[in-house]
């Protein structure tokens, strides 16, 4: 396992931070998945995972409190959890929401401290979160909002609660005001081969000091060996769905930009681009198994800054229509 230090918070973090939103089930009673869970974490703790990632969304948590209560290493872990505040639709910031989502996680995870909190102002529809219209919103806020966070976040902070905070953007324009906002720390965001907007405010966090953390090394699941070959899948596997047409025609973008790079597993591949740079201190994978967790340790960080750059560039000319 290797080790980064966010910049932001003088933490060190282990690569791969073990993601919990998929590897129980979430009525809360012990299934199979369950138990395959459980050896996961684990196992991923035993091999050197410091970093847990997990949210009161998933409703996994109570699995992951229920193996940390009483783990030997309990104290030498580190969590990043998501609150959401404002949620969807709702008018306005809330400090006692705030506080409560963290007080709460503390307990659940049985920790002293939330390393990273990943805020999200959210405040319009699920259907408008990515929108121009949404942007305008969310944007209109973006001041109260980080001003009343930055009060609340400093009060956990002075408690020994949190440690540093950083925006889930959702979008290019909020990402480019959250980056210069005094009260995050950096950014936690989708970055993956398909899914490289971000890129460019890697400079920028550097020049800041600040920290980037990527979530969806995989896609969505789209970047495993098994799915890559969309032609090859079953017919009724959701990968089909005219929603990942998109998804695909960037897929045939990224193979253009490596060239004859031979690749031994497309889910390496994307796991290492993921901290290819070194702005991102960690990457947040879900992991269902211990075979999952066993592929992203075998991959070794071997995908230059110029594979990377040369991706998004790519990348941007396709979104772009040339």
């Amino acid at each position: 396992m290797q080790y980064r230090e966010l910049s932001s918070y003088e933490l060190t973090v282990s690569e791969l931070c073990f993601g919990t939103m998929r590897y129980a089930a979430k009525s809360g009673i012990p299934d199979e998945r369950s138990s395959a869970g459980t050896q996961a974490l684990e196992e991923a703790i035993e091999r050197g995972v410091n970093f847990i990632h997990s949210s009161y969304e998933y409703r996994t948590r109570w699995l992951t409190g229920a193996i940390l209560r009483k783990h030997p290493k309990r104290n030498d872990l580190h969590h990043i959890i998501k609150v959401n505040v404002p949620d969807w639709e709702e008018p306005r910031f809330d400090a006692r929401k705030f506080r409560t989502q963290v007080e709460t996680a503390l307990h659940e995870l049985s920790a002293d401290r939330i390393a990273v909190v990943q805020h999200l102002q959210r405040g319009v529809a699920r259907a408008d979160i990515t929108s121009e219209a949404g942007d305008v919103h969310r944007l209109q806020q973006f001041d109260e909002v980080t001003s009343e966070l930055g009060e609340v976040a400093e009060k956990l902070r002075e408690e020994g609660k949190i440690g540093a905070v950083l925006s889930f953007p959702y979008t290019v324009a909020y990402a480019r005001r959250a980056v210069e906002a005094p009260v995050y720390s950096g950014l936690v965001a989708y970055f993956n081969p398909l899914e490289t907007e971000m890129y460019e405010f890697f400079p920028r966090l550097e020049e800041l000091n600040k920290d980037f953390i990527s979530i969806r090394p995989l896609a969505g699941g789209i970047l495993t060996d098994r799915r890559v070959e969309r032609d090859t899948l079953p017919p009724d596997d959701r990968m089909r769905e005219e929603k990942f047409d998109d998804s695909y025609l960037r897929l045939g973008v990224v193979r253009q930009a490596i060239g004859t790079r031979p690749l031994d597993s497309w889910q390496q591949f994307a796991f290492c681009f993921s901290l290819a740079h070194p702005v991102i201190k960690s990457t947040v994978l879900g992991i269902n198994t211990v075979e999952h967790l066993g592929t992203a340790l075998q991959a070794e960080n071997n995908v230059p800054l110029d594979v990377l750059e040369k991706i998004y560039r790519m990348s941007q000319g396709f979104r772009d229509g040339e």
